[in-house]
């Protein structure tokens, strides 16, 4: 007798603990994945994400075929990246993720800019991620949840700053396209005037005066000792030189303030459109399509109204203002 208490008692522990564990499990289930994606990588304007490994391409012969991918190999920390897929294929929506990293995203393909059977995805890259280098994973989905092939892109970071205010610029082609942001005093940085004197700077310029550096990305940044001055302020775009490109050029436009996307007064965030060689200018001060005006306004904290102190910064003669002076 005394022998079957002591079972009955040790079942109950054991019956107990797998009560406690089961109760654990399930609390761990049902609170939201953490999306690394997002916070280490990137998120994809119109994506949904999916807690789950990439799908798997499928076996059968008809699955979908994308025909070519192309992006830009070079990301900025807060920056973006336009990637066109082109496909024959039925395109119900597209898959993207990176390679190694548990989650995707699906995108519709009818909420893509398309034409001529390509797709564009715009990839918004978080301010924070630290890989030198990682690889992005692309697949298309059809309407019987056939999966292509996947098709890679490796990029690899380029230093540039994020700080309070960033303004940013990325395209697809080997040309030279520049950024321009006019501050509410009417000073404008872009390549002729890199740093104005509240201590916004143009840190990377790329593809200067069509002396290729594959970067493809320009940006613009208000550092921590940067005051930015309450105000409108407008956004544009400009192709320089087409440096002999043949195709269409994608480009996108991203402004965030305090690591967050700004809503626009005018214009869109992020803005997304297309250069073509009749665009070329050679343009300077003033020039390019504006795309963009947003205001900033006085900052409240803790009830009070920030003080804000102007500095009147040493102006910095940018490397690629000499290169493009001489056409």
């Amino acid at each position: 007798m005394r022998t079957n208490k002591i079972l009955s008692l040790l079942a109950l522990v054991v019956f107990s603990v797998m009560l406690v564990f089961s109760a654990c499990k399930k609390d761990d289930d049902d609170k939201p994945s953490e999306n690394l994606l997002e916070n280490s990588y990137f998120t994809v304007e119109n994506g949904v994400y999916k807690n789950g490994d990439f799908p798997a391409q499928s076996g059968s012969q008809s699955a979908p075929e994308i025909e070519s991918v192309y992006g830009n190999t070079s990301v900025l920390e807060g920056g973006s990246n336009p990637i066109s897929i082109q496909s024959s294929s039925s395109v119900k929506e597209v898959l993207i993720g990176v390679v190694g990293v548990k989650g995707y995203y699906t995108i519709p393909s009818n909420s893509l800019k398309s034409a001529d059977e390509t797709y564009l995805i715009i990839l918004l890259l978080s301010q924070e991620f630290e890989k030198d280098s990682f690889v992005i994973s692309l697949a298309i989905q059809n309407d019987q949840s056939l999966v292509s092939a996947h098709q890679t892109i490796t990029v690899t970071r380029v230093e540039a700053g994020t700080g309070k205010l960033q303004i940013s610029c990325s395209w697809d082609r080997l040309n030279d396209i520049d950024l321009h942001l006019v501050e509410p005093n009417g000073q404008e940085i872009y390549y002729g005037e890199d740093v104005s004197n509240n201590g916004g700077f143009l840190d990377v310029d790329s593809n200067a005066g069509c002396s290729i550096d594959n970067i493809n990305n320009e940006n613009i940044t208000y550092g921590d000792t940067a005051v930015v001055e309450n105000g409108n302020y407008i956004v544009r775009v400009d192709l320089y030189s087409n440096c002999d490109v043949e195709s269409n050029t994608n480009v996108v436009v991203t402004a965030r303030y305090n690591g967050q996307l700004i809503n626009p007064a005018t214009g869109t965030n992020p803005y997304s459109g297309v250069f073509t060689e009749a665009d070329e200018d050679y343009g300077d001060e003033g020039s390019g399509r504006e795309i963009m005006t947003f205001a900033i306004g006085t900052t409240k904290e803790s009830g009070s109204t920030e003080t804000r102190i102007r500095f009147d910064y040493p102006k910095e003669e940018p490397v690629t203002k000499s290169t493009k002076g001489q056409k």
